[in-house]
């Protein structure tokens, strides 16, 4: 029975509408140069509860989705992660945090810190246009 629900949601999400996340800041940055976009930058810490769910609830089947895809390029960075990213200008201490920056790493808006939400995230790709 197991086997047959996770063939299931597996399913589903292959057909799931998600944010294209890089994993790498410095080729996000790269790519958002090259194709002139925003950047959303998503902080996460490792096992972090409220972190999986953000992702699950904000990023995955949403009517949002294609806009983020067409207008930013995302990336996830994972606190303590080997690859760089300008952690002085990204720094919190609550997770999940949401940047939203021009390709030349200035802030559009204010970030979301701490409880990233469909209606915040939504109401805020409203306001960092």
């Amino acid at each position: 029975m197991r086997f047959i629900l996770f063939i299931t949601l597996f399913l589903s999400m292959l057909h799931a509408n998600h944010v294209s996340w890089y994993g790498d800041f410095d080729k996000a940055h790269q790519q958002a140069l090259k194709e002139n976009k925003k950047l959303m930058v998503l902080l996460i810490k490792k096992d972090c509860v409220p972190c999986k769910e953000a992702i699950k609830d904000a990023f995955i089947n949403k009517p949002y989705i294609d806009k983020i895809n067409d207008e930013f390029i995302s990336v996830i960075i994972t606190k303590d992660q080997k690859s760089s990213y300008p952690i002085e200008m990204l720094y919190t201490l609550e997770y999940p945090s949401l940047f939203f920056l021009d390709n030349r790493e200035l802030f559009v808006c204010e970030p979301i810190r701490g409880d990233v939400t469909p209606d915040k995230l939504e109401s805020y790709l409203e306001e960092c246009k």
